[in-house]
């Protein structure tokens, strides 16, 4: 689900196929339709399991305190498609997004949703003509949509097991799709990799004589995105823009950017006790958990959460329950949601209760530190709510 995306089809007739897809034939029949826009620009790929959005706003960042514009495809939606695709921070406008669907109203090849609005994305980004475009994988990497284009840099911040279904049920298998958007002679900067998925990069980066790049440690700034894996994060685009400008690069400049970068829904503080984190999956729950633990050291914890059916919900159930014995469980109205009672009956805390959408977060108990988490999915719906379920915490005296 694509949110706003609907209302596009419908307006310029489009019919796309709902379902996952993996491959790139249909991508490539549209584009050239379309006179291939992806070739006109200057592309950054990234795919990863988790670290893919940070380390994209991180880079951004950085490439803008140099002066230079900046494109954005990030995935999934915080509001809706919109702000998907992003011209030096700010959302595409829906004139900007009808011109592209109305270019692609006449496209003969029939593409998915994700398709289509990556078709979109690369038809905004040509009109726009950044400088740099950085690229987020949807999802895997070799056979997503996204990897149509030929990156001057690639990176891959994490590999852990996630959509086991498309992408394979070991890290081996995954890594195979995080390497194809590895490209001929094109630097590769990698995360700190389990053994298992390294060996696959570095193997595929020597076979394309890539230049593979993997720092032996993190930054060590004060970033405003909590957590040492932001610290990582940081290293990963701080490298990936010193590739990218050469001897124009200015460390100074680099690391101000970092400092001052923000994106939501990564540990990011609502309103004072209420936290908001996409974490989505093991290793993205493992390092919430541990920078929970960092940052509230001496604090009760509330865990609401929303989770996606392809997640291993009893691992992530076992990571929560160490900093918390209180959960709330909650449905949020997409397709592949997992059932909140479901959750709950797995669950092991002391308090536990199942909420809707609507009437999710009561005023807190004022020694809790509330942690919103599960899925980006969940928190987008949230957003699209406007937060009127947290109106409760702002104005608490």
């Amino acid at each position: 689900m694509i949110n706003g995306l609907d209302e596009y089809k419908k307006k310029w007739q489009i019919q796309t196929d709902s379902a996952i897809k993996p491959g790139l034939e249909a991508i490539e029949s549209a584009l050239a339709e379309l006179d291939h826009p992806e070739t006109k620009g200057t592309y950054i790929h990234i795919a990863g399991t988790n670290g893919k959005g940070s380390t994209s706003a991180f880079l951004a960042n950085i490439l803008k305190a140099h002066g230079h514009s900046v494109g954005n495809f990030y995935s999934p939606a915080i509001l809706d498609l919109h702000d998907q695709i992003q011209l030096d921070g700010i959302a595409a406008t829906p004139q900007q997004m009808d011109r592209a669907m109305e270019r692609l109203a006449r496209v003969r090849t029939s593409l998915t949703d994700f398709e289509l609005l990556t078709a979109a994305a690369f038809l905004i980004f040509e009109e726009a003509a950044p400088d740099f475009t950085i690229i987020e994988a949807g999802m895997g990497g070799r056979f997503d949509s996204t990897n149509v284009i030929d990156p001057e840099i690639a990176i891959i911040p994490s590999v852990s097991l996630e959509h086991t279904v498309f992408l394979g049920d070991t890290l081996e298998k995954i890594a195979f799709h995080k390497a194809g958007i590895i490209k001929k002679w094109k630097p590769i900067i990698v995360g700190q990799l389990p053994a298992e998925a390294l060996y696959i990069i570095e193997e595929t980066a020597k076979s394309l004589h890539a230049d593979l790049i993997q720092p032996a440690e993190p930054l060590a700034l004060p970033l405003k995105q909590k957590g040492k894996h932001q610290l990582w994060n940081a290293r990963l685009a701080y490298e990936a823009a010193k590739e990218l400008l050469g001897f124009s690069f200015d460390p100074a400049k680099a690391e101000m950017a970092l400092v001052e970068t923000t994106v939501p829904f990564r540990f990011q503080e609502l309103y004072p006790d209420v936290i908001l984190d996409g974490a989505h999956n093991e290793a993205s729950i493992r390092a919430l958990v541990d920078t929970v633990k960092k940052t509230y050291p001496d604090r009760e914890i509330h865990i609401v959460m929303g989770l996606m059916k392809d997640k291993d919900y009893q691992a992530i159930l076992r990571l929560l329950e160490e900093i918390s014995e209180h959960f709330t469980f909650v449905e949020f109205g997409y397709e592949k949601e997992i059932s909140s009672k479901i959750l709950f009956s797995q669950n092991r805390s002391k308090i536990k209760t199942i909420k809707t959408l609507y009437d999710i977060l009561p005023v807190p108990n004022k020694k809790e530190v509330t942690i919103v988490t599960g899925s980006l999915y969940f928190l987008s719906a949230l957003k699209n709510q406007d937060f009127h379920m947290l109106q409760n915490f702002k104005n608490q005296p």
